[in-house]
């Protein structure tokens, strides 16, 4: 043993002084640790809730802030309202082309003989192209230009099921509209679904093409026509699915302040 070193004994075995200190010190340093990882939990939860409920309250004040300068426009062209109050006549529009014309094999459609005005296609092709590249595909289109009459007819069916429907709809909105207050009429519409979820109900917001439809449409110059949030304004139920051409622009500034249509134009 040399000189100036103490030996100590445990357990049949050698160890220095020094290696125990800096061992309880390690040791110690591991407990406090996970005493301030704890305290930083519970401090986050919190605070946390109140804090996202305050963020959320900001940016929906922004919204409503933003949404109040935002100066009507006429209801005209792409932005043609069609609604419960405002009808649309039974004359075929004249800008209509095929879908399969416009989209080609490049997505899904019920039926590619369907018509949808050019522009309006011409936008979408180029916004199933954007999803494309960034990943998503498997988008179907199931609707597109429907006629006053066919339209009319679907009407009548839901309306002999439920003799009530439709009566109130800004208190019960529905989702079938009569032929003249369909915009389906105008060929500026679209029913997107997906390959692999062809169910018009509210879980195609959680698919992948209804996820990156809603962030990204206005982007092309669509719009999400009936929100969630704006059943009592449109008077039509939520539609994940349904998408409406309105020009660039003007999407924009419906997406940014979170307005309808109806919100948006006056006639």
């Amino acid at each position: 043993m040399r000189a100036g070193i103490k030996t100590v004994y445990t357990d049949e075995r050698k160890i220095r002084p020094g290696k125990f200190a800096r061992a309880a010190a390690a040791v110690l340093c591991a407990v406090l640790l996970m005493l301030a990882a704890a305290a930083a939990y519970i401090a986050f939860n919190s605070v946390a809730p109140a804090q996202l409920i305050n963020t959320a309250s900001a940016e929906a004040a922004a919204d409503t802030a933003y949404a109040e300068t935002v100066t009507k426009v006429k209801a005209e062209g792409y932005l043609t309202l069609v609604n419960w109050d405002h009808e649309i006549s039974e004359e075929r529009p004249k800008d209509l082309v095929t879908l399969s014309e416009v989209f080609g094999d490049s997505v899904e459609m019920t039926n590619p003989e369907g018509s949808v005005d050019k522009t309006a296609g011409t936008a979408a092709k180029e916004m199933f192209d954007a999803a494309a590249s960034e990943g998503v595909t498997g988008f179907k289109i199931t609707s597109a230009y429907r006629s006053v009459q066919y339209q009319d007819e679907m009407w009548n069916k839901a309306v002999a099921e439920d003799p009530s429907y439709g009566e109130d709809p800004y208190s019960s909105p529905v989702k079938t509209m009569p032929g003249n207050k369909s915009e389906h009429a105008t060929g500026l519409a679209l029913d997107i679904l997906a390959v692999d979820y062809e169910t018009a109900d509210d879980g195609y917001a959680n698919t992948a093409q209804g996820k990156w439809l809603l962030e990204n449409s206005y982007k092309y110059g669509f719009i999400l026509r009936y929100p969630e949030d704006k059943e009592n304004i449109t008077g039509v139920a939520y539609e994940p699915w349904h998408y409406r051409y309105v020009g660039k622009e003007a999407a924009q500034i419906i997406h940014d302040a979170g307005l309808c249509l109806e919100e948006y134009v006056e006639v």
